[in-house]
C-alpha cells in the first residue's frame, strides 16, 4: 500500500473534483465523504461546500488551499471490486481520522489501473476554521505506518507487504535546484554529492570524534565549527560543507553520543555577589548573529552552486 499527499496553493476544488470523478465506477458505491453536510453524490454541491469552507481562511501568500491524497493498493485479483472498494473506504476513514479528523474530505475509488486506489480531496482547514492545519513529515510518516498496521490487522486478505513499517530515513545530501538541474543535464554527480559519497563511510565507522578527525585528515578534510554549525572543510581548496546539508549531521551526533565528555570535578562555589551574570540582550544578539551567519552561508552555497552551474555550460 502506498499513501501519497500533494498540496495545492490555489482553491481548484472544481477541477480536482472533475479529475477524481472521471474514472470512478458509477455502478459501485465508491463516493467517500467526511464532515460534509451532504452525501457527496452531487459534485457541484461538494465543490460549493469546499469553497465556502476555504473562505474562512485569511489570504496568505503560498498558503495551502487543499490537499490531493491517494491510497493505493496492490493488485487484488482474488477479490471482487465491491470487496476492494469496501476495504478502501474503511482505510480512507481510518486515514482521515488520524490525518484530518476535523477537515472536509471527499473522494472516490478508481479502477483505471491494475492498482485499485482511492483519490481524496482534503481541505486545508478544519470546518469553518480560520487556521490551516499543518502536519510535519514525521507526523505524516506515523500516519502512514499506523494505517499500514491497521490494514494488516483488519484486512489480512489484501495483497501487499509492509512498506512504511520498515521505512528508514534516507541519508542523502540536500542539493539546490541548480545542482539538481546540473546533475540531470550532465549525468555526473555534483561536488556536494561526491563529498557525501566519499565521507559517508568515515562517519559510519568512526568510533570517536578523535578517530573521525584522523580519518578525515587522511582524505584531505577537517572539521570546523561556526556557532552551532558543524561542517567539514576541504584542506586544499578551503571549500566548506555543513554536515546538515551533507546529510551527515545525525551520524556525527551518534559518534558524539557514544563518547560522552567525562564530568569535571565540582568547582568551588561562588557567591552570588561575584557570580557572573548573563546579559539577556547580549545573548539575544549572539543568537541573532549565528542565525544571520547561517543564512549568509546558505546564500553563499547557492551562489557558488550557480557559478559552478554556469561554468559547466
Amino acid at each position: 500500500m502506498i499513501i501519497k499527499s500533494m498540496s495545492r496553493k490555489a482553491p481548484t476544488f472544481r477541477q480536482l473534483i472533475d479529475y477524481i470523478g472521471r474514472d470512478a465506477d458509477p455502478h459501485i458505491g465508491t463516493t467517500f465523504a467526511r464532515n460534509l453536510y451532504h452525501s457527496g453524490q452531487d459534485e457541484q454541491v461538494v465543490a460549493g461546500q469546499f469553497l465556502d469552507n476555504y473562505r474562512y481562511l485569511p489570504k496568505r501568500k503560498n498558503g495551502n488551499a487543499l490537499y490531493h491524497e491517494v491510497i493505493v493498493l496492490e493488485p487484488q485479483a482474488h477479490l471482487s471490486k465491491a470487496e476492494v472498494a469496501t476495504a478502501l473506504h474503511k482505510l480512507a476513514e481510518q486515514y482521515c481520522e488520524a490525518r484530518a479528523p476535523h477537515q472536509l474530505a471527499w473522494g472516490r475509488v478508481h479502477w483505471d489501473t491494475e492498482y485499485p486506489h482511492m483519490h481524496l480531496m482534503i481541505s486545508s482547514n478544519a470546518v469553518r476554521s480560520p487556521l490551516r492545519v499543518r502536519m510535519d513529515k514525521s507526523g505524516f510518516a506515523r500516519v502512514q505506518q499506523n494505517l499500514e498496521a491497521f490494514k494488516e490487522a483488519q484486512f489480512p486478505e489484501l495483497n501487499g507487504g509492509a512498506i512504511y513499517r520498515q521505512a528508514k530515513e534516507k541519508i542523502r545530501p540536500r542539493i539546490t535546484s541548480s545542482e539538481g538541474e546540473m546533475v540531470r543535464r550532465t549525468g555526473t554527480p555534483s561536488g556536494k554529492i561526491a563529498v557525501f559519497e566519499l565521507l559517508r563511510p568515515v562517519f559510519g565507522q568512526a568510533a570517536s570524534p578523535k578517530a573521525l578527525k584522523g580519518d578525515l585528515n587522511q582524505l584531505g578534510f577537517g572539521l570546523y565549527q561556526r556557532g552551532k554549525t558543524i561542517g567539514v572543510r576541504n584542506l586544499d581548496t578551503d571549500r566548506r560543507y555543513r554536515l546538515r546539508t551533507l546529510g551527515l549531521e545525525t551520524a556525527y551526533e551518534q559518534i558524539v553520543e557514544r563518547n560522552p565528555v567525562p564530568s569535571q570535578a565540582p568547582k568551588t562555589s561562588i557567591s552570588k555577589s561575584t557570580e557572573p551574570k548573563t546579559d539577556p540582550h547580549a545573548a539575544s544578539l549572539l543568537r541573532r548573529r549565528e542565525a544571520l551567519e547561517e543564512r549568509a552561508q546558505d546564500q553563499l552555497d547557492g551562489f557558488e552552486r550557480d557559478n559552478e552551474d554556469g561554468n559547466e555550460r
